[in-house]
């Protein structure tokens, strides 16, 4: 199945703007902040246009949180990190832990039919 065309253009965009901000945080965080800005006015656009709702369309047509990338990228120093155990492993545990437990929470919510 080939990805839609519209979603590969999107892409393309972004990693453009990567590309070109490379080693200039200033330029790609204005460029990240103003695409954001554009998708986010898509998202709200799709939900109005699709009755689906603004909470539907902010959810699911999420591409816009990408703004959330900018602390990090005005925090990096252009150095690696400390060499550990515990800097290497640290998310290939963290991150299946944070799945099971959501789906252990879904779970309960499920079974005992807690409101969420």
């Amino acid at each position: 199945m080939h990805p839609h065309p519209l979603k590969q253009l999107l892409s393309l965009l972004s990693n453009l703007i990567f590309y070109f901000g490379y080693h200039k945080p200033t330029a790609q965080s204005i460029g990240i902040f103003v695409w954001c800005l554009l998708l986010f006015i898509k998202a709200v656009m799709t939900g109005i246009q699709t009755k689906t709702g603004l909470y539907s369309a902010l959810t699911f047509d999420s591409e816009w949180m990408m703004i959330s990338v900018l602390p990090f990228i005005w925090l990096y120093n252009g150095q690696r990190g400390k060499k550990s155990w515990i800097t290497k492993y640290f998310f290939y545990i963290i991150y299946p832990a944070h799945l099971w437990i959501l789906m252990i929470l879904r779970y309960l919510f499920i079974k005992y039919e807690l409101q969420y």
